[in-house]
């Protein structure tokens, strides 16, 4: 099949795939867990492919352009189209029969998944980079360098996080914990529900790009080119997972796997408890079950604005 063509700028996993979406080929792929490709696609707007989440054989996609949609990965249909955001869709969560989706245009959605109703809109203040939820809480990480935590039934914005001295690019919260991944290199760690700073996690060189939590695990992915696997309780730092050639955007942890994806066009898959490294897929493997036909990779002509400089300066540091 097609290798990939692009940033890998989201992954995801479920207990059967794991699932990229990429940059310049404008594509969603999926593949078993032992490294078979199972699914490949475009877009269904032909844009740029920044985020993806995963339930069983549903992914959502976000692209740029405000694009939302929801594909079933066993029939290779797209079931919806989300219409609502009016620019790049940076954040997605797939909750139950709800989506909740983070965009540039400083909103939160919450979706029907299945009939694409807009149940509400959350206005956050500033572009939202990263989304995510537990109970009856909604936190998004923005660019104006703050994590901003929202009833999610009423909407309302309960704290406002300012320790960060830069972006903040990710957001993964559970019970117990809620991280945070920024442009100063740092990763933030605060109790749920008082989000009390708990600690401050130092290890990357580059800026943060991702974040995931779960259990005892807390991973992050850097434009250092690595991925850190930390304790969640102490904050000591496990694993340095090193095998990309070059900058990391994307993290999953799904039970004792990490997924990370690569602006070398790469995804790997490692073991969180030993650090080794299980998986390399580019999308050339061979193929698991009917796949939709291939599509080459191309380039797309134009870049929304803000993403597009941060891409460029990013393949600078190159």
């Amino acid at each position: 099949m097609v290798r990939i063509g692009g940033i890998v700028l989201g992954v995801a996993q479920s207990e059967e795939l794991v699932v990229a979406a990429s940059s310049f080929d404008a594509s969603l792929r999926a593949w078993s867990r032992d490294g078979a490709l199972a699914f490949e696609m475009k877009t269904p707007n032909n844009q740029w492919a920044l985020t993806v989440a995963v339930q069983g054989n549903l992914a959502a996609m976000g692209t740029f352009g405000g694009g939302l949609f929801v594909v079933d990965l066993q029939s290779h249909t797209e079931l919806q189209h989300f219409e609502g955001h009016t620019d790049d869709v940076m954040s997605l969560v797939l909750d139950g029969d709800t989506i909740l989706s983070g965009s540039d245009d400083k909103t939160i959605r919450i979706w029907d998944k299945a009939s694409g109703e807009c149940l509400q809109t959350i206005h956050a203040g500033a572009a939202v980079n990263g989304l995510a939820t537990q109970d009856d809480l909604i936190v998004a990480g923005l660019d104006d360098k703050t994590v901003r935590v929202f009833d999610r039934t009423s909407g309302e914005e309960l704290h406002v996080l300012t320790d960060a001295t830069g972006e903040i690019n990710s957001v993964a919260m559970n019970a117990q914990y809620m991280v945070s991944g920024a442009e100063d290199t740092k990763l933030r760690v605060y109790a749920v529900p008082s989000f009390e700073l708990v600690n401050v996690l130092e290890g990357h060189t580059e800026l943060v790009r991702s974040v995931a939590l779960q259990g005892d695990y807390i991973v992050s992915g850097s434009f250092d080119k690595t991925a850190i696997v930390w304790d969640a309780h102490s904050g000591a730092k496990l694993h340095v997972l090193k095998g990309h050639s070059n900058m990391v955007w994307s993290v999953s942890l799904q039970g004792s796997e990490v997924v990370t994806g690569s602006s070398d066009n790469s995804v790997r898959v490692w073991d969180a408890q030993s650090g080794a490294s299980k998986l390399v897929l580019n999308g050339t493997e061979a193929v698991s079950g009917a796949l939709a036909e291939a599509v080459a990779a191309q380039k797309r002509e134009s870049l929304p604005r803000r993403l597009s400089r941060r891409i460029s300066s990013a393949l600078g540091r190159r």
